[in-house]
């Protein structure tokens, strides 16, 4: 490199270097004793009262995930009198920052600052030191390559240290030659980043003459002389904190403590300084853990140096959770942030999220925002994003400004380099001069460090680099949106070309998560119903739990063991308490007795086969309500049978062969062949899955070319013959496995359901089902949060080679003009669709970072619904969601044929997605929505004695008053809007 390391020239890198160790003088020991905590951590007056043991620099602490509380005491020498004194730890550091041993300084009794990798020292202010060190043992996960991944529950019961504490003493910290080594830091990573040319030499020729000199003034005129550019860039502090990833839910609160304590510090120590800080369930932690911290952020809120930005109760995976579950994360984030700080965030903050569906600039936008930012789609491995700042609209037309900071990172390191790199390489220049910068140590916490501040105050304005501001994000989006002009608008999700392993990964999690959601649903609804005693309180913590665990690193598979254990444990026990919560509601709504009462969450009517005491009845109820009724006779029903190896009713007839392969599923009504010409259906197919570089994370597209069928079968048997139902069991073996399958049809039914439960042992294996059916079309449409969108079926483009594994909720549709096949599922998110064989992902094994990921006991259905014309008018939709609501049947007092509706709408376009109390009030809200594609008009009775209705926002903040007339409303909706009502009863 020209002008560095010229045999006439100082090596300025190794000057560089001894500048900034020069920084710290001498040194005076530091007393230390050890109080070591097992298990679960122990608040600091615990800790306090623990015995304290004699520790020394060099001995061995920390068993995995244990704590020990280090008792620091000293003295600061006489002689260092008036100097800037500090105390250095190295209590063994591992690695990166938050991916280490970490701890929380504690002085008189409160959090002070946190100690890790890039925050070494905490500054001296009296002559004695007296303080604590609250030290977390947090081993390394490993979450990629040849090393096998520890279970980290496994390592919960170790007894042997890990870390091996390094250094504990007292150094003086010499102002002046720290700014003379910073000064000289930003000038030579300036000189690196330049190309060649005069401003680059004049740097160089300044900082050797600096070496050979070691006067300030020698680099002063370059330093000072101001940045032409136009680019503007605002730098924001930040700290990334995975709620859970490879640590569980308890240490990442002690991570939010560290981290926080230090950013409120470091806004003691630097005024300019601005903070950005998401995922209020993090701020709730420290309000209940942390009262200190937490009035420390509501002060440096109050004067505006903490910025409270995202808008979501975590920073949710966005590809699984239901639309309500999206809606939830709004409204419990931001009213968090405007009930706690008066603060209406106005962005949507997802860095590191694996994806953005289609209907998510709506829910942005009907939540009051305004803005989205993300990083994530720069690590796509196909097709990079074209544009970093744009508009971006979703399937109903809402656009967004969207912004992708330039430097390709949430953890920007504030090095002279890639404040530059930021700069040249923004692709918009041509509409916008404005980019946003995020710096700071995340993923685990930690943020950013004095020496990037300092850096970023060393920037500000010069030449060689762009004009750099530490601010606001709002205040940036603000000016960028104000200021832009001649976007780009991208239209349609935001996929991310990579982790699509997470649609599959950790089975289980995600089928509790499904039920969770729709647990939730039910006990809503239900004690909407009842009218008295709405179990507010419970409900609001209940969701908060399943909302945290929607994060982006827990839902989508790709945490610790640890985490999971946790995860399985927190979404059943929502399952069980919105379980309580229906039970009891529809025992207070069918009253005693012995007659049959059904209830429908669903918004249509319905009228199908369930199983009471192991007997299949016909039953029905009423949308969104419930029906007292007795067995009905199914007339106008041609019975179900099961002969030899066929199954049929009067829509559909099912063939099989001796291994169990469907051979044919003939159309009755249409009179045609479903399945394609010599190809069997329900082909179960075990792929060897080995990704090249994220283990839980990522399917590569190789995985295609390596695959067995499961043919072998060790047993079928019919179980149910008819006329109602029909089932018949397929038992297989392969591998270490264990699948059986409940192949089941109703009469009258168009569904044919695969009820499977799976004993699963494999490794590096990937378990997914494939129907060949005889449907052309370049396009599949699958079920996004409220709505749809449609993906090729071909490999024309690199968009469409990156799209061969994609996000669905509960449905797929392939169809041509007049017919088409859906398939269904019940807690299953990855599909692909390729030419005419739909195919759904089961099942994974991955190995890092959780070493038996998937292993053991699975359920789950999904199921095969051939039907003639759209999917829409064939009720797809509506069947998608019974195969994941059953009918409710209990015992109960109402007469036969007493029938109630709360909310009916005239047409199966709208489909109501949820029915609670309002959070400030006793009104009722209805969230429902335009799920067609299409402009409708619709009528919505409800039975709730209605005095006042309004449209809201997602907020249920009024927009505007509709007249109700005789428990009647009509609302003109377009393409996939969302609407949400309030019902004054």
């Amino acid at each position: 490199m020209d002008g560095v390391g010229t045999a006439a020239e100082f090596d300025l890198a190794t000057k560089m270097a001894k500048l900034m160790t020069a920084v710290e003088l001498e040194e005076a020991p530091l007393e230390l004793t050890a109080h070591d905590v097992r298990g679960e951590p122990v608040t600091f007056a615990a800790a306090a009262r623990g015995d304290y043991r004699p520790f020394h620099v060099g001995d061995r602490w920390g068993p995995p995930w244990s704590t020990t509380w280090f008792h620091v005491r000293g003295r600061v020498p006489v002689a260092w009198t008036g100097m800037s004194v500090v105390a250095v730890f190295d209590l063994g550091f591992q690695g990166h920052t938050g991916f280490t041993c970490e701890a929380l300084a504690w002085r008189d009794g409160k959090p002070w600052r946190g100690v890790d990798p890039n925050h070494r020292w905490l500054p001296v202010r009296s002559s004695e030191v007296d303080f604590y060190l609250e030290a977390s043992a947090i081993p390394t996960a490993v979450v990629a390559g040849p090393a096998e991944a520890p279970s980290m529950i496994a390592l919960r019961e170790s007894k042997d240290p890990v870390f091996v504490f390094r250094q504990a003493e007292l150094r003086i910290q010499d102002p002046s030659a720290r700014k003379q080594a910073l000064d000289f830091k930003v000038l030579y990573e300036l000189a690196l980043a330049l190309p060649e040319g005069d401003r680059r030499t004049e740097i160089l020729e300044a900082l050797n003459r600096f070496a050979n000199s070691k006067d300030p003034e020698d680099v002063k005129g370059v330093l000072s002389r101001p940045s032409t550019a136009t680019h503007q860039i605002t730098a924001v502090g930040h700290a990334h904190i995975d709620t859970a990833w490879l640590w569980p839910l308890r240490e990442t609160r002690r991570k939010c403590a560290r981290t926080f304590s230090t950013a409120l510090a470091l806004m003691d120590e630097y005024p300019d300084y601005r903070f950005a800080c998401s995922q209020p369930a993090q701020y709730a932690w420290m309000k209940e853990s942390y009262q200190t911290i937490y009035e420390g952020i509501r002060q440096k809120v109050a004067a505006g140096q903490w910025e409270p930005v995202g808008s979501m109760w975590i920073e949710a995976d966005c590809n699984l959770p239901s639309g309500e579950a999206l809606v939830r994360q709004f409204v419990h984030g931001k009213r968090f942030f405007m009930g706690e700080f008066g603060v209406d965030t106005r962005d949507l903050w997802l860095p590191d999220v694996f994806g953005y569906p289609a209907s998510l600039p709506q829910l942005i936008a009907e939540s009051g925002g305004e803005f989205f930012l993300t990083q994530k789609l720069s690590w796509n491995d196909t097709n990079k994003p074209a544009h970093h700042t744009f508009m971006w609209e979703g399937i109903d037309g809402t656009a967004i400004f969207t912004h992708f900071p330039p430097a390709d990172t949430y953890n920007g390191n504030f090095t002279a380099g890639e404040i530059t790199r930021s700069a040249a390489d923004f692709k918009d220049k041509e509409s916008s001069s404005r980019s946003l910068y995020l710096y700071g140590w995340g993923d685990g916490g930690g943020g950013p460090e004095p020496d990037m501040i300092e850096s970023a105050h060393r920037l500000r304005s010069i030449d060689g680099a762009p004009q750099v501001e530490l601010g606001r994000a709002a205040d940036f989006f603000a000016h960028a949106k104000r200021e832009a002009h001649n976007l780009t608008t991208w239209v349609g999700e935001l996929y991310f070309e990579l982790h699509r392993g997470t649609y599959t990964s950790q089975a289980r999690t995600k089928r509790l998560n499904r039920r969770a959601e729709q647990a939730l649903r039910e006990a809503e609804i239900w004690s909407v119903a009842v009218g008295e005693g709405y179990p507010a309180d419970v409900l609001d913590s209940t969701w908060k739990r399943l909302l945290i665990n929607q994060f982006h690193d827990i839902l989508p598979g790709s945490s610790i063991d640890w985490v999971y254990e946790d995860a399985e444990r927190e979404l059943e026990a929502v399952i069980e308490v919105a379980g309580r919560i229906t039970t009891s509601a529809q025992s207070s709504l069918a009253g005693s007795g012995d007659n049959l009462t059904v209830f429908n969450v669903n918004s249509h009517a319905r009228r199908e086969v369930v199983e009471i005491d192991e007997r299949p009845v016909l039953v029905s109820a009423p949308a969104c309500g419930w029906a007292s009724t007795t067995d009905l006779a199914p007339t106008h029903l041609e019975p179900v049978s099961v002969s030899g190896r066929v199954m049929e009713n009067g829509l559909l007839r099912v063939m099989w062969d001796e291994r169990g392969l469907l051979t044919s599923i003939w159309d009755k009504e249409i009179g045609r062949e479903v399945l394609s010409a010599g190809d069997p259906g329900n082909a179960l197919l075990l792929h060897d899955d080995n990704p090249k570089n994220w283990d839980a994370w990522d399917v590569d597209a190789d995985y295609r070319k390596s695959f067995v069928q499961l043919t072998e079968l060790a047993r079928a048997n019919v179980e149910m013959e008819g006329p109602l139902r029909a089932a018949v069991r397929f038992t297989r073996n392969f591998g270490s496995s264990k699948l059986e399958q409940r192949m089941v049809l109703d009469a009258g039914s168009r569904v044919l359901r695969f009820e499977t439960e799976v004993d699963w042992h494999e490794e590096h294996k990937f378990l997914k089902v494939a129907f060949p059916v005889s449907v052309r079309s370049s396009r599949a449409t699958y079920e996004i949060q409220f709505g749809h969108v449609e993906r090729s079926t071909h490999t024309n483009t690199s968009w469409d080679q990156a799209r061969f594994e994609v996000c669905a909720h509960r449905w797929a549709d392939l169809g041509e003009p007049g017919y088409g096949v859906a398939l269904l599922n019940d807690c299953k998110y990855g599909y692909d669709i390729q030419g005419s064989v739909m195919r759904l992902s089961l099942l994974r094994a991955p190995t890092h970072p959780d070493p038996a990921a998937d292993r053991g006991k699975h359920r789950f259905t999904y199921a095969l619904m051939p039907h003639p014309g759209d999917f829409r008018e064939a009720g797809v939709i509506a069947a998608a969601e019974d195969l994941n609501i059953p009918l409710r049947v209990v015992r109960g007092g109402i007469s036969v044929g007493e029938r109630r509706s709360l909310i009916e709408v005239d047409t199966p376009q709208v489909v109501v997605e949820a029915i609670k109390r309002a959070e400030d009030s006793d009104a009722v809200v209805i969230r429902l929505y335009e799920a067609w594609g299409g402009r409708c008009r619709a009528r919505v009775r409800t039975s709730l004695t209605v005095s006042r209705a309004f449209l809201c926002d997602l907020l249920e903040r009024n927009r505007e008053e509709i007249e109700a007339r005789d428990g009647q409303l009509e609302l003109d909706l377009t393409p996939f809007k969302i609407l949400t009502l309030k019902l004054i009863v």
